[in-house]
């Protein structure tokens, strides 16, 4: 039952890497200048993204507990609550970026001028979706939860496919360069937002619009419930992705541009590590909230040894390309060698650390069908806001290590939060959480 479940969400993540993977090409053919602008807008605009699990990891842990009790009417209230509040904070955030993606783009980055001016064009597009996303992620979340996660691979694997054959043509054929990326980006998260809300109401509503329409209705208590639980999940996600932004700042300042498009070369190919991990995390998600919904805690502890046996296979599978061959997979992206000699180091050291990633990615799952999201917050924070960024900037700044010290330091920071979280696994409080 785990794979069942979580094979559909590997083959949309293998679909989104290859999309960022087909975008990271097409934007290298504009040159070294426009690749490192798209790395430092993706780098910014996943942290804005990351702020969606403010709803959605509420929404996966109660709907997954009310499927496994077979309550309906708290499954159709959290997903129209799920569905208001994503759009709301989406208007929000995506509202603000928009008008200050310069400024920011400056302040955490300090480009060069020419690299500012391609990511400010870049971002400001990206950021006029964040709403889509925003609910594209609350109805997805509410659909895996009650167990399909067959359906929201075909939608957003389709929207995917639409993204990859937009951008040469917004690209090239339009003559937009570097907008036509993140146009195409936005066309296909529009066609997503229609069809997967369509899946929505004739799955969880019996095709009732009227149904769907009064659960948007704002019931406090039932925001509140997925708020508090996604609360703690927000913080812990956003930790990586804001710890990133400083990153690439000292790589900039480290590097220059060679050592920024690298290091976005190296962050892009690093999520197809991921692709089984997160897929078992989602499954596991699921199934733990539905083990612990009703009852059966024998299930649930064999459901994590399984999960943990999978992970531990797929990452040493698939992080020896990585660290065999670095400089074959850096040529397939750039024929820079400043790109290619900083790429190399990139995947050598940190690829080192990446095998603890099981840990961090298997009990997050766990804590996250258990709606216990403050555990995993904790090893997020102080492992990457704490630990990576201060061991990165002394050994890049006053060891004199350069960008080697910052891959150094992201390789003991992923160490460092696979020991918390374990810790926090085995005292077991996870198994008693009331939400």
């Amino acid at each position: 039952m785990l794979l069942k479940l979580s094979w559909p969400v590997m083959a949309g993540m293998i679909l989104q890497c290859l999309l960022s993977t087909v975008d990271t090409i097409f934007v290298s053919r504009l040159g070294t200048t426009a690749l490192a602008a798209a790395s430092l807008g993706n780098s910014l605009f996943q942290v804005i993204v990351f702020f969606s699990t403010l709803v959605s990891a509420g929404t996966v842990a109660l709907v997954s507990r009310s499927s496994g009790r077979g309550d309906g009417k708290t499954i159709r209230d959290v997903s129209g609550m799920s569905f208001t509040l994503s759009a709301s904070i989406g208007l929000l955030v995506g509202g603000i970026c928009v008008f200050t993606a310069g400024p920011m783009i400056h302040y955490m980055f300090n480009p060069e001028p020419a690299v500012l001016t391609y990511a400010q064009q870049f971002s400001a597009i990206l950021f006029a979706g964040t709403v889509l996303v925003f609910v594209n992620s609350s109805l997805r979340t509410s659909i895996q939860a009650v167990g399909d996660t067959m359906t929201p691979l075909f939608v957003f694997g389709f929207a995917n496919i639409l993204n990859a054959i937009l951008n040469p043509i917004f690209i090239f054929k339009c003559g937009l360069g570097i907008r036509g990326s993140a146009l195409a980006t936005v066309v296909a998260t529009a066609f997503s937002f229609l069809a997967i809300n369509f899946v929505l109401i004739r799955r969880l509503y019996k095709g009732r619009f009227w149904l769907f329409m009064r659960s948007l209705k704002l019931k406090a208590n039932v925001a509140m419930r997925i708020l508090r639980i996604g609360g703690w999940a927000c913080l812990q996600n956003l930790a990586r992705p804001i710890t990133a932004l400083l990153m690439y700042r000292l790589v900039t300042e480290s590097g220059g541009t060679a050592a920024t498009a690298a290091f976005g070369i190296g962050s892009s190919l690093f999520n197809y590590l991921f692709i089984f991990l997160a897929g078992l995390s989602t499954g596991l998600s699921i199934l733990v909230g539905h083990s612990l919904g009703s009852g059966d805690r024998n299930a649930c502890d064999e459901l994590i040894r399984k999960g943990m046996r999978m992970a531990w296979v797929n990452v040493i599978l698939f992080a020896l390309p990585f660290m065999v061959f670095p400089g074959l997979v850096m040529r397939c992206f750039s024929q820079d060698p400043a790109v290619i000699s900083t790429g190399v180091t990139y995947f050598r050291c940190v690829y080192f650390g990446v095998l603890f990633v099981v840990y961090t990615t298997i009990y997050g799952g766990v804590f996250q069908g258990a709606g216990d999201t403050f555990p995993p917050m904790i090893a997020s924070l102080v492992s990457n806001a704490f630990l990576k960024l201060v061991l990165a900037y002394v050994l890049a700044k006053p060891l004199g290590m350069g960008v080697l010290g910052v891959w150094v330091a992201i390789a003991l920071s992923v160490v460092a939060e696979a020991g918390i979280i374990v810790f926090y696994f085995h005292k077991g409080r996870w198994r008693e959480r009331r939400i």
